[in-house]
């Protein structure tokens, strides 16, 4: 058993009137899929282990945690009821599919890591190519094409501020092969992301079944 190198050192909200409301603004905006309740309770412990030890993270609040397929930015609150016949439109045309997650990753890749993520190691074809779909069907309203490569993950938290957070990846690498689970994916749920200095807010205005 490797010894452990880890020593120490906030919610999604249904609002049914929410795509009326939104009619008159630009709204920001995301659709993602939930990553089941077998992946919550994997993750659960590790993450409040975390929580305790790793203060210069934000943590992610559980009823938060989502695997982003496409991030529109900021809409047309106007088109918010087309962008979901669409999103509907582009899910009957997608077979449902299964993600497994395992380990904890800094990320980005390559580069100095912001954040603690759960990496995708199977589905990730299914995942890409509905991906793929919605970012082209989202240009129709204004949304930029995806120029970078899509990497699916599971955003756990974000580091807050600068300093030298060796001792968090310590941490981290200690769950870099633990198996979280397996998500069934048959639904995607168009948010709405409201930003406050507490941390973002996330209405579902929108949900749409991928096809049986």
């Amino acid at each position: 058993m490797r010894r452990s190198a880890c020593r120490g050192a906030r919610g999604a909200t249904e609002n049914p009137e929410s795509i009326m409301s939104t009619s008159l603004q630009q709204i920001r905006a995301f659709i993602a899929v939930d990553v089941g309740p077998e992946v919550r309770a994997a993750l659960r412990p590790v993450v409040e282990q975390l929580r305790r030890k790793a203060h210069q993270v934000r943590w992610v609040p559980e009823e938060q945690w989502h695997l982003t397929v496409k991030f529109l930015g900021d809409v047309d609150g106007r088109e918010v009821g087309e962008i979901a016949k669409a999103l509907q439109e582009e899910a009957r045309a997608t077979p449902a599919f299964e993600l497994e997650f395992r380990g904890l990753k800094p990320f980005p890749p390559g580069r100095e890591p912001r954040i603690v993520a759960v990496e995708v190691v199977a589905g990730f074809d299914a995942l890409a190519a509905f991906h793929r779909r919605l970012d082209a069907r989202m240009q129709a309203f204004g949304v930029p094409a995806e120029r970078r490569n899509f990497l699916a993950h599971l955003t756990l938290g974000r580091i807050k501020g600068a300093g030298h957070m060796g001792w968090l990846w310590d941490c981290v690498r200690d769950h870099d092969e633990e198996d979280f689970g397996v998500a069934g994916v048959g639904e995607a749920v168009l948010f709405q992301s409201n930003l406050k200095p507490e941390g973002a807010q996330y209405v579902a205005l929108a949900r749409a079944e991928l096809a049986r």
